[in-house]
């Protein structure tokens, strides 16, 4: 089993959702070191992004300002990025200062704009990971079409995200033959799953159990740490991938959660919250709620009354402008 799963683990960047990438450097240092030791295959060190602060955080305004830990493994080192930083940066040809990967994340309404980066990337000698976010907007025939023209790119993965915690298993397994039918076996298939509604961790489960002939990619972050409800957790899928045999280091993760963690978890709260199941409910972008609770509104009723009322075609990402009306 061990050598078509592979586990990417993502605290230092979905879990920068709740702290705003408030990770430091230490942080940083313990959870690059100690998930190598733990086998983890690939590790995803932040995001790319824009931001004004003078000391370390895991959004990183370049590739050149990353820190590359020092590799006492086999693991490789990822960070993802948006056609939005995409077209800020300048991005140098892939060398052994520079992560081995690139995990590119494009909205359905991007998908023409993202292929031609992913190319382009590739050409510079990175992995690439194609992050099909919110993978639910796509019918089963776009889908399918989208795949045949991953294909000519071959990137070195191919991902169904949930990101608005929106599927079941029954969904998952689904997307896995839709895609797995028409994809090219050399590349890698990956799942990232949401807890809007409990589901992450089935839903991991269910796609590492469908998976047969191909190379797959399950993603999880520290105790499920990262945006809006969180992910499935790393330390659950380490203990259900080690059932016939330790291939990763669990209890390595939960001292990291007891070092570090714990007192993160005291400071900011995530997981399974009422706003949260509204995202699920609606298909909304969680950005939503973040909005609305910067406005001060935290009412249940009244966020569904605002969810439920945003146009479906605007529901994929935040429309301010829309909120605004609505309220």
């Amino acid at each position: 089993m061990s050598n078509k799963i592979h586990l990417l683990d993502c605290t230092l960047r979905d879990g920068g959702y709740i702290n705003d990438w408030e990770f430091s450097r230490g942080i940083y240092d313990a959870v690059s070191s100690e998930l190598q030791l733990a086998n983890v295959d690939f590790i995803e060190l932040g995001i790319m992004g824009s931001h004004d602060a003078d000391h370390f955080k895991t959004k990183f305004r370049s590739l050149e300002e990353i820190p590359i830990p020092q590799k006492t493994g086999s693991s490789l080192f990822t960070v993802m990025m948006t056609g939005t930083e995409y077209k800020k940066m300048t991005v140098p040809n892939h060398s052994e200062q520079t992560v081995d990967a690139l995990r590119y994340a494009f909205f359905k309404a991007d998908a023409k704009e993202a292929l031609e980066h992913m190319r382009t990337l590739k050409e510079k000698g990175y992995k690439v990971f194609a992050q099909t976010m919110a993978t639910f907007q796509y019918s089963d025939d776009e889908l399918i079409e989208l795949v045949k023209e991953i294909n000519k790119i071959k990137p070195y993965a191919f991902y169904i995200v949930d990101s608005f915690g929106t599927l079941y298993p029954e969904d998952i397994k689904r997307l896995y033959h839709v895609v797995d039918d028409v994809m090219d076996k050399d590349i890698f298939f990956g799942v990232h799953a949401h807890n809007n509604l409990q589901m992450a961790n089935a839903n991991a489960i269910t796609f590492i159990n469908e998976a047969k002939d191909r190379d797959i990619i399950v993603d999880g972050s520290i105790y499920g740490m990262g945006r809006g409800a969180g992910n499935a957790q790393t330390e659950v899928l380490m203990h259900y991938l080690n059932k016939d045999g330790e291939i990763y280091g669990e209890d390595r993760v939960w001292q990291l959660y007891t070092d570090w963690f714990a007192d993160i978890r005291r400071q900011f709260d995530w997981g399974y919250l009422p706003e949260q199941f509204l995202v699920s409910k609606y298909k909304t972008n969680p950005a939503y709620v973040w909005y609305l609770s910067r406005k001060g509104i935290t009412d249940f009723h009244r966020i569904k009354e605002v969810l439920e009322r945003i146009p479906e075609e605007k529901r994929y990402t935040l429309f301010k402008d829309e909120v605004e009306k609505l309220l």
